[in-house]
């Protein structure tokens, strides 16, 4: 097959492209590890009193601990003004001395699967995931187990829980059946290694990369060659392959797509609980918005005649809302109007913290309010935003599990 000399030029456009975009990358990731000081991503430290509020007690209750020395053991270190800096393990540790149980869900709970999905690029869709996550895993002593799944082979939340390792096991990886198993070896022990730790010592990521593009490219193929969907089950792989190995690994999982309407995409219907859809509160992101909306119940079908049990919840989250803009809070009105309940009651607001912490792949969760690059006043702003937003979501994700109801249902 020959290749016209204007096609030629344009392959060797790309090329070049593709170089200068690698060395771009790789300047890029230099420049991140270079804000960290440290090759390794730690999460911030927490002061007595902030340890004490997790915990759920007192400073005196804390010192009192320390002075029988029921924490000698977890190697607590003090920061330069001599007093105790605790890490979110210490944290967690210290909980299982004092005997504050972990509240996971229990066997019967169902395992909750939130896709994030949203067509519309800019939305902040990767950004609340991750601060989501972090709050979820972070502000509370319940020590949920969080999985993040990347569904977006350019690996955006990706980059938030950066891998130690060179080339790590990704989605797609998993996806594809392109694993050959070591001898003695199971399936779900390779996803459950696979699922990455992080630096937040209750959440686990599974990366993606630029190769889960072949997803699509393989998928299409073997649809061309097969009719029978029980021979492909091309809708069923992130269910089947990846989730179900691990499922009781974790109480829930977070999956961050792409904005396209692909393979990926319908996997992720299939293995999700419950979606999440971001809305930018301008008029042209509403529009889009709801052009995606008017297809995603015919695209819906699709998965629930293939056996999907419908979600628990599906709700609208506002992001990067500007207080005092006026046609953004008109945006807001319509939206509320238009869905009701099914938009969450507070909205993500635009922070100059969040867009800080961005910059640098971090939530307003890891850092110091020393070391942010917003003013101390705006970075705790915004926790206490995302804060709100993820008690919500909490109460709705243990509204469907049995044994928040059973609890709620048992005489006093």
């Amino acid at each position: 097959m020959s290749i016209n000399n204007n096609a030629l030029s344009t392959y060797r456009l790309l090329k070049a492209t593709a170089e200068v975009a690698e060395k771009s990358l790789e300047g890029r990731i230099q420049h991140y590890r270079a804000h960290l000081k440290s090759e390794e991503k730690e999460l911030r430290t927490y002061t007595q009193k902030a340890a004490a509020d997790l915990l759920g007690c007192n400073n005196r209750t804390l010192k009192r601990r320390h002075d029988n020395g029921d924490f000698d053991d977890l190697n607590i270190k003090r920061g330069a003004n001599g007093h105790y800096a605790y890490t979110l393990v210490n944290i967690f540790a210290m909980a299982d001395i004092m005997d504050i149980k972990p509240d996971h869900r229990a066997e019967d709970d169902k395992l909750q699967v939130i896709v994030i999905n949203s067509l519309k690029g800019g939305c902040g869709k990767t950004t609340s995931m991750v601060n989501i996550a972090a709050a979820l895993a972070t502000t509370n002593i319940k020590r949920y187990r969080i999985g993040i799944i990347d569904l977006d082979p350019q690996g955006s939340s990706s980059s938030f829980f950066p891998s130690s390792e060179h080339d790590p096991i990704t989605v797609g990886d998993l996806m594809r059946d392109c694993i050959d198993l070591d001898e003695g070896e199971t399936w779900p022990e390779f996803v459950s290694n696979s699922f990455l730790p992080t630096h937040i010592p209750n959440i686990r990521v599974l990366p993606s990369g630029m190769d889960d593009f072949y997803f699509e490219h393989e998928t299409a193929t073997l649809l061309k060659d097969t009719s029978n969907y029980e021979q492909t089950r091309h809708y069923h792989k992130l269910l089947e392959k990846v989730i179900d190995p691990v499922k009781d690994e974790f109480d829930i999982i977070l999956i961050d797509t792409a904005p396209t309407l692909n393979f990926m995409f319908y996997n992720a219907l299939m293995a999700s609980t419950a979606m999440l859809i971001p809305v930018h509160p301008e008029a042209v992101d509403f529009d889009a918005n709801n052009k995606y909306l008017k297809r995603l119940g015919e695209i819906y079908h699709t998965v629930a005649a293939l056996g999907h049990n419908g979600w628990d919840f599906m709700q609208f989250l506002v992001t990067n809302y500007v207080k005092g803009n006026h046609s953004q809070r008109d945006i807001v009105k319509d939206v509320r109007s238009a869905f009701g309940r099914q938009v969450m009651s507070y909205p993500i607001n635009h922070s100059s913290a969040i867009t800080a912490s961005s910059s640098s792949f971090n939530t307003i969760f890891d850092q110091k309010a020393s070391d942010s690059l917003a003013s101390r006043e705006s970075l705790m702003r915004a926790q206490e935003n995302i804060k709100d937003v993820v008690d919500e979501l909490e109460m709705l994700i243990r509204s469907n599990w049995q044994s928040t109801q059973s609890s709620l249902n048992t005489p006093k």
